[in-house]
């Protein structure tokens, strides 16, 4: 830096050293809540995200562990049973937690999903 360039030095703390608040929020505009983006911009061309599509995300995991090539892009025959086996444990304990308050659409995916991936791994286990 040249000595003769100024630089302005300003302070955005909310709270002085003595913790009083000296200011509402940052004056620094970027950082306004109302300049974020909206939620649903993040989200455009997504499915909507209900508990069927969570599910279904933990179940499409559980089969990527279980050597499945569930993304195009994904390379094949990687396969990791303990992911795998921890993945539809997981799945079993949100059926567990979850039971009395699913609708009947959700308790059938759920109680569908486990039972095909138990299935597999079952199977995915017997060919070592």
């Amino acid at each position: 830096m040249a000595e003769n360039e100024k630089f302005e030095v300003r302070d955005k703390r909310i709270f002085n050293q003595e913790g009083e608040q000296v200011r509402e929020t940052p004056d620094d505009k970027e950082s306004a809540p109302g300049d974020a983006p909206e939620f649903h911009e993040y989200n455009e061309g997504l499915p909507p995200v209900d508990f069927i599509s969570f599910i279904g995300s933990l179940g499409a995991s559980a089969l990527m562990y279980l050597g499945e090539k569930v993304a195009p892009d994904q390379p094949e025959g990687l396969k990791d049973m303990a992911g795998a086996k921890q993945m539809i444990d997981l799945i079993a304990l949100l059926e567990d937690k979850t039971k009395g308050n699913l609708t009947d659409e959700e308790a059938h995916m759920i109680q569908t999903l486990l039972y095909n991936l138990r299935m597999r791994y079952v199977r995915e286990s017997e060919k070592k």
